[in-house]
C-alpha cells in the first residue's frame, strides 16, 4: 500500500509526507524530486527550455514507476493528479489525500522561491494561484479526503492525515507501531511475521520468516512480515 498526497503549490505536502513517511516507517517520495534527480535539470528548467508537455510526459513516466512499489508516501506535483492515468494509478496503490490552503497563504508560503515556480510566471502571483486552483478543482475533489493546511503547522496536519488512514493500514501494523520498543528489545535484527495482534514466525530473513508461519493463521488473511531493527529506528515493512 501506499499513500498519496497531492494538491496546490505550497500546501505542505513535502513537509508532510516526510513526518509521515517516518511515522511509518516507509519511505519517501518526492515526483518532482526524483524527476530533477534523474533529469539533472529543474523543473523550472525542463519548463523554459522544453515545455510543460515534456515535463508532464516526464511526470506520468514517474508515477507508473513509483505506483508498482509499496510502503511509500508519494508527494506528487500539483498538476501531477489531473491526468486521468495518474490518478487510477495512484487511487489503485492507497488512499490519496489532497492539502490545500487558501490563496493568500500559499502566495507567502511560495515567495520566497517564486521564480522557481514557472507556472505562476506571466501574471500577477495572487491571481495566477486563484486561477490555477479553479482549474484544477474537480481533479482535486476525486481525492479520498481534503485538508486545509492555511491554519496548521506541519505536525497538525500529518495528525489529520493519520487519522484517516489509520483504517486503511492493516491490523498487524497497529500492533507493530504499538510494541515496537519491545519488539527491538526481542526480535531485534531478524524479521517477524505478524497476524493482527501476535507475532506468529521469526527468521533471519524475510522469507525464513514467511516459511516459518504456521496455522491457525486463517488462509486468505494478511500476515505482515516486518524487519526489526536492533535500533530505534522505525521498522521496515515488507
Amino acid at each position: 500500500m501506499n499513500i498519496t498526497l497531492i494538491g496546490f503549490m505550497g500546501t505542505g505536502k513535502t513537509t508532510v509526507g516526510k513526518r509521515l513517511a517516518q511515522r511509518l516507517g516507509w519511505a519517501f517520495v518526492d515526483l518532482d524530486a526524483e524527476i530533477e534527480a534523474r533529469t539533472g535539470r529543474s523543473v523550472a528548467d525542463i519548463f523554459a527550455q522544453h515545455g510543460e508537455p515534456v515535463f508532464r510526459r516526464l511526470e506520468q513516466r514517474w508515477v507508473r514507476r513509483v505506483a508498482r512499489g509499496e510502503g511509500q508516501v508519494i508527494a506528487t506535483g500539483g498538476g501531477a493528479f489531473l491526468d486521468p492515468e495518474n490518478r487510477r494509478l495512484l487511487k489503485s496503490g492507497g488512499p490519496v489525500i489532497c492539502l490545500t490552503a487558501s490563496p493568500a497563504v500559499i502566495l507567502q508560503r511560495v515567495k520566497p522561491a517564486l521564480s522557481k515556480r514557472p507556472l505562476l510566471a506571466g501574471a500577477p502571483p495572487l491571481a495566477r494561484i486563484q486561477q490555477l486552483l479553479a482549474q484544477r478543482a474537480a481533479s482535486y475533489d476525486k481525492a479520498d479526503w481534503t485538508i486545509d493546511t492555511t491554519r496548521l503547522s506541519p505536525e497538525q496536519v500529518a495528525e489529520q492525515v493519520w487519522e484517516p488512514i489509520s483504517p486503511w493500514l492493516c491490523k498487524s501494523w497497529h500492533y507493530l507501531l504499538q510494541r515496537h520498543d519491545h519488539l527491538i528489545k526481542r526480535y531485534g535484527g531478524r524479521y517477524v511475521a505478524v497476524f493482527d495482534d501476535r507475532v506468529v514466525a521469526v527468521g533471519a530473513t524475510q522469507l525464513e520468516a514467511y516459511q516459518r508461519i504456521r496455522p491457525p493463521v486463517p488462509a486468505g488473511r494478511e500476515v505482515g512480515i516486518y524487519y526489526i531493527s536492533s535500533s530505534a529506528d522505525p521498522a521496515v515493512v515488507l
